[in-house]
Protein backbone atom coordinates (compact mmCIF):
# COMPACT_ATOMS: atom_id res chain seq x y z
CA UNK A 1 0.00 0.00 0.00
CA UNK A 2 2.93 2.32 0.62
CA UNK A 3 4.02 1.75 -3.00
CA UNK A 4 0.60 2.95 -4.20
CA UNK A 5 0.85 6.02 -1.99
CA UNK A 6 4.27 6.80 -3.50
CA UNK A 7 2.92 6.22 -7.01
CA UNK A 8 0.06 8.63 -6.31
CA UNK A 9 2.54 11.21 -5.01
CA UNK A 10 4.68 10.83 -8.12
CA UNK A 11 1.63 11.28 -10.35
CA UNK A 12 0.53 14.30 -8.33
CA UNK A 13 4.00 15.84 -8.62
CA UNK A 14 3.80 15.31 -12.40
CA UNK A 15 0.47 17.15 -12.54
CA UNK A 16 -1.50 13.97 -13.22
CA UNK A 17 -4.14 14.62 -10.57
CA UNK A 18 -7.00 12.38 -11.74
CA UNK A 19 -4.85 9.23 -11.99
CA UNK A 20 -3.46 10.06 -8.54
CA UNK A 21 -6.98 10.47 -7.15
CA UNK A 22 -8.01 7.12 -8.63
CA UNK A 23 -5.18 5.39 -6.79
CA UNK A 24 -5.80 7.32 -3.56
CA UNK A 25 -9.54 6.58 -3.53
CA UNK A 26 -8.86 2.85 -3.70
CA UNK A 27 -6.39 2.70 -0.82
CA UNK A 28 -7.79 1.14 2.35
CA UNK A 29 -6.40 -0.17 5.62
CA UNK A 30 -3.56 2.33 5.88
CA UNK A 31 -1.79 3.22 9.10
CA UNK A 32 -3.00 6.49 10.64
CA UNK A 33 0.09 8.35 9.37
CA UNK A 34 -0.30 6.99 5.83
CA UNK A 35 -4.03 7.76 5.91
CA UNK A 36 -3.17 11.37 6.77
CA UNK A 37 -0.88 11.51 3.74
CA UNK A 38 -3.57 9.93 1.55
CA UNK A 39 -6.10 12.57 2.56
CA UNK A 40 -3.58 15.40 2.24
CA UNK A 41 -2.67 14.24 -1.28
CA UNK A 42 -6.35 13.94 -2.23
CA UNK A 43 -7.14 17.40 -0.93
CA UNK A 44 -4.20 18.81 -2.87
CA UNK A 45 -5.26 17.05 -6.08
CA UNK A 46 -8.83 18.37 -5.83
CA UNK A 47 -7.47 21.85 -5.12
CA UNK A 48 -5.24 21.68 -8.20
CA UNK A 49 -8.24 20.54 -10.26
CA UNK A 50 -10.31 23.51 -9.07
CA UNK A 51 -12.68 21.39 -7.00
CA UNK A 52 -12.29 23.63 -3.98
CA UNK A 53 -15.23 22.40 -1.92
CA UNK A 54 -13.97 18.82 -2.15
CA UNK A 55 -10.50 20.02 -1.17
CA UNK A 56 -12.02 21.80 1.84
CA UNK A 57 -14.08 18.79 2.91
CA UNK A 58 -11.14 16.39 2.75
CA UNK A 59 -8.77 18.83 4.47
CA UNK A 60 -11.38 19.41 7.17
CA UNK A 61 -11.73 15.66 7.72
CA UNK A 62 -7.97 15.38 8.08
CA UNK A 63 -7.84 18.33 10.48
CA UNK A 64 -10.42 16.69 12.72
CA UNK A 65 -7.92 13.86 13.27
CA UNK A 66 -4.73 15.93 13.07
CA UNK A 67 -5.34 19.51 14.17
CA UNK A 68 -1.62 20.29 13.76
CA UNK A 69 -1.51 19.62 10.01
CA UNK A 70 -0.58 23.02 8.64
CA UNK A 71 -0.61 21.83 5.02
CA UNK A 72 -4.22 20.67 5.34
CA UNK A 73 -5.16 23.95 6.98
CA UNK A 74 -3.48 25.92 4.21
CA UNK A 75 -5.26 23.89 1.53
CA UNK A 76 -8.51 24.71 3.28
CA UNK A 77 -7.55 28.40 3.57
CA UNK A 78 -6.49 28.64 -0.10
CA UNK A 79 -9.61 26.80 -1.27
CA UNK A 80 -11.82 29.25 0.60
CA UNK A 81 -9.85 32.11 -1.01
CA UNK A 82 -10.43 30.60 -4.47
CA UNK A 83 -14.15 30.44 -3.66
CA UNK A 84 -13.94 34.13 -2.64
CA UNK A 85 -15.12 33.10 0.85
CA UNK A 86 -12.60 35.31 2.63
CA UNK A 87 -14.42 35.20 5.97
CA UNK A 88 -14.05 31.42 6.23
CA UNK A 89 -10.49 31.64 4.90
CA UNK A 90 -9.53 34.02 7.70
CA UNK A 91 -11.43 31.94 10.25
CA UNK A 92 -9.47 28.85 9.20
CA UNK A 93 -6.13 30.60 9.46
CA UNK A 94 -6.96 32.14 12.83
CA UNK A 95 -8.33 28.81 14.10
CA UNK A 96 -5.14 27.03 13.16
CA UNK A 97 -2.84 29.71 14.61
CA UNK A 98 -4.77 29.80 17.88
CA UNK A 99 -3.60 26.27 18.71
CA UNK A 100 -0.49 25.72 16.58
CA UNK A 101 2.86 27.22 15.69
CA UNK A 102 3.08 29.11 12.41
CA UNK A 103 5.47 27.92 9.77
CA UNK A 104 3.84 28.06 6.35
CA UNK A 105 1.36 30.66 7.56
CA UNK A 106 4.16 33.18 8.17
CA UNK A 107 4.02 34.20 4.50
CA UNK A 108 0.24 34.50 4.72
CA UNK A 109 0.58 36.70 7.80
CA UNK A 110 3.01 38.94 5.89
CA UNK A 111 0.47 39.26 3.07
CA UNK A 112 -2.34 40.03 5.50
CA UNK A 113 -0.23 42.69 7.23
CA UNK A 114 0.27 44.28 3.82
CA UNK A 115 -3.49 44.18 3.23
CA UNK A 116 -4.04 45.84 6.61
CA UNK A 117 -1.43 48.50 5.85
CA UNK A 118 -3.02 49.14 2.45
CA UNK A 119 -6.51 49.43 3.95
CA UNK A 120 -8.01 46.25 2.47
CA UNK A 121 -8.65 44.72 5.90
CA UNK A 122 -9.97 47.07 8.55
CA UNK A 123 -12.34 45.15 10.83
CA UNK A 124 -10.84 45.84 14.27
CA UNK A 125 -11.27 42.34 15.70
CA UNK A 126 -9.65 40.67 12.67
CA UNK A 127 -6.86 43.26 12.47
CA UNK A 128 -6.11 42.77 16.15
CA UNK A 129 -5.91 38.98 15.81
CA UNK A 130 -3.72 39.12 12.72
CA UNK A 131 -1.37 41.63 14.31
CA UNK A 132 -1.26 39.55 17.49
CA UNK A 133 -0.24 36.39 15.60
CA UNK A 134 2.25 38.39 13.52
CA UNK A 135 3.83 39.69 16.72
CA UNK A 136 3.81 36.24 18.32
CA UNK A 137 5.63 34.71 15.33
CA UNK A 138 7.89 37.73 14.71
CA UNK A 139 6.36 38.42 11.29
CA UNK A 140 6.83 41.91 9.88
CA UNK A 141 6.60 43.62 6.52
CA UNK A 142 8.72 46.29 4.95
CA UNK A 143 6.95 49.56 5.51
CA UNK A 144 8.51 52.10 3.13
CA UNK A 145 5.62 54.57 3.45
CA UNK A 146 5.76 54.66 7.24
CA UNK A 147 2.10 53.67 7.58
Amino acid sequence: MINELQTALDLMNDGQYMPAITILQNLNGLSPKSENYRQLFMSNCWYKLGEYQWAIDIADNLLQRDKHNELASQLKYLSYCELKDFDNALKEMLRFLSCNEADLYKVTLEELLTDIRDGFINEEDIVSKIKGFALKYDVTIDNPNGK
